[in-house]
């Protein structure tokens, strides 16, 4: 089932942690109209939206249910800037990290395709071969 505008209004205003009357003030209205808008009665102006977009609800996706990047966090921008600039193979990588990480380790199977190499940074100890000391 598709959400509709006032779900996705409630929902926004959920994520932002605002209490109803709350949100109706920053949108410049009375909880009266807030309520009709949540009820489905009326559909929010641009006024009421352009203010609480400024108070950080993403419009886009109360309008369209589309996720804006704008209402992204700056570490979801830079990440997402980042990922852009990739190539296929960089863009695969990335996949690959997000599945190991979303999925439990049981379920996590290792396939590798093309150049696999290790990079190793810091100390690393190796007990398997002992190794004499010199001797003087």
């Amino acid at each position: 089932m598709k959400k509709i505008i006032s779900e996705r209004l409630e929902e926004e205003r959920e994520r932002l942690g605002k209490k109803k009357g709350e949100m109706a003030k920053i949108g410049g209205v009375v909880g009266s109209a807030y309520t009709n808008y949540l009820e489905g009665n009326r559909v929010p102006d641009a006024e009421f939206l352009a203010l609480i977009a400024a108070a950080g609800a993403d419009v886009q996706y109360i309008l369209t249910g589309i996720r804006s990047s704008a209402a992204l966090t700056p570490d979801e921008q830079m990440l997402l800037a980042g990922y852009r600039g990739l190539d296929a193979r960089g863009k695969a990588g990335v996949f690959g990290v997000i599945g190991g990480l979303t999925q439990s380790p049981a379920s996590v199977g290792q396939q590798f395709n093309g150049t696999v190499g290790q990079v190793v940074h810091g100390d690393i100890a190796n007990n398997k071969f002992k190794v004499k000391p010199e001797e003087k």
